[in-house]
């Protein structure tokens, strides 16, 4: 199967109307009523501490690359909207939103209370700035009303806009942490590359501590309220435990292999060689097989990697990345390489190696800015190997509420 990297297409159809109310904001907690993955007693503990698995860099947010910067950047920055696990919009910087011309039109109102972590309350020119995708523009109507029109009519809330890319925030002005305007905020002299101490204007903290060389089970040793983790030893460890319960998150994460060319191997069983929980993709309809809505597809191939070695490179420090790399690796007669992350994209945007193994989220909001972000800038066959997914270590008995957002992505309920 072949996949491109378009530019982005802008296809706007403006107009006027009235609008007319087609779908009432859902309230937070009865939104997530399906979604609580634990229930504690309700009221909010003055520290709440969460492991990580994996490192954190605000010059990522508000988009993050991994899990650790998908669970720490959830709580600091939002979007318009989000969608709980049941595919409901749930209202996050919007309070209300209305749709009018059967769906090409929607209007959102922003909470009377919207602001950013500095005190400035946020406009819709805030939220609009530089923001925009295949198939739909944002523009603000008022300092209130959000603007979205959309090339091709939508009954449903778009899903796009629940996109991090699309979550609001701002430079700040000592150049280290975004300013979000999440419930928990951030700065560089609450944060160390051990601990990221997050304070609400609530009086109470989030607490993200990391496990970076140090074996995760030490961290639930030591109290922590929740951890997410893809490595099976440590959540059956805890599942030992009394203090905790262990629930299993959604298959969120497709490992494929990218290459100019189809594999010449055949690529099964690959599951096997996953220390991790892993099973064979399922279900087939990647969001990556067809991207004709995002635009022209590259024209140029990579040139033939030099040498006569075929070489599969990965993201260093990806457990299952790297074993299924070295199966790759093993069955082709070539080597497994890990890199870095930004030695990686580099080599990944210059085609320089025999092919990739690339972690690739199982849904996207935007398949467009996905592809733009993710994939190979050129002609590329794409091989689904596996599907993984992570669970989640929650203490019992603790005073937080946690739910699943419907990418999988856990998160404190609201008050």
């Amino acid at each position: 199967m072949s996949v491109h990297r378009g530019a982005l297409c802008i296809a706007v159809l403006l107009g006027g109307a009235c609008a007319h109310p087609s779908h009432a904001p859902l309230a937070p907690a009865g939104g997530m009523t399906g979604c609580l993955l634990a229930a504690g007693a309700g009221s909010r503990a003055p520290v709440i501490t969460v492991a990580l698995t994996d490192s954190v860099d605000p010059a990522h947010a508000p988009v993050p690359r991994n899990d650790a910067e998908r669970l720490v950047f959830r709580h600091l920055y939002e979007t318009l909207v989000r969608f709980d696990c049941d595919g409901h919009p749930v209202p996050a910087l919007a309070e209300s939103w209305t749709s009018s011309e059967s769906g090409r039109r929607w209007s959102f109102t922003l909470r009377a209370d919207a602001q950013f972590w500095d005190g400035a309350p946020v406009t819709a020119r805030d939220v609009v700035v530089g923001k925009g995708g295949a198939g739909y523009t944002l523009t603000p109507l008022d300092a209130r009303t959000v603007g979205v029109w959309l090339a091709k009519g939508s009954d449903d809330v778009p899903a796009f806009l629940a996109d991090p890319a699309l979550a609001v925030m701002k430079p700040a002005p000592s150049g280290d942490w975004p300013i979000g305007t999440g419930h928990y905020w951030v700065t560089g002299a609450t944060a160390t590359p051990q601990e990221i101490r997050a304070h609400s204007s609530s009086g109470d903290t989030l607490v993200f501590r990391q496990a970076s060389g140090k074996d995760a089970r030490d961290l639930l040793d030591a109290g922590v309220d929740l951890l997410v983790t893809r490595d099976r030893s440590v959540t059956d460890y805890a599942a030992t435990q009394p203090a905790f319960t262990v629930v299993d998150l959604p298959w969120d994460r497709v490992y494929v292999f990218a290459a100019s060319q189809p594999p010449a191997t055949r690529l099964d069983g690959l599951e096997q060689a996953v220390r991790g929980e892993a099973r064979r993709p399922q279900g087939g309809d990647f969001w990556w097989e067809d991207l004709r809505a995002c635009g022209p597809a590259p024209a140029a191939a990579p040139a033939a990697p030099g040498g006569t070695t075929r070489r599969i490179v990965y993201v260093r420090g990806d457990p299952a990345a790297r074993d299924v790399a070295a199966r790759i690796a093993a069955l082709g007669g070539g080597t497994a390489a890990g890199l870095g992350p930004s030695d990686f994209s580099r080599s990944l945007s210059e085609g320089a190696a025999a092919g990739y193994v690339l972690a690739l989220p199982r849904a996207v909001p935007d398949k467009c800015r996905a592809a733009r972000d993710l994939l190979p800038p050129w002609p590329a066959a794409v091989a689904p190997l596996v599907e993984t997914r992570g669970r989640a270590a929650i203490r019992r008995g603790g005073a937080p509420r946690w739910a699943m957002d419907g990418d999988g992505t856990v998160h404190l309920v609201p008050q």
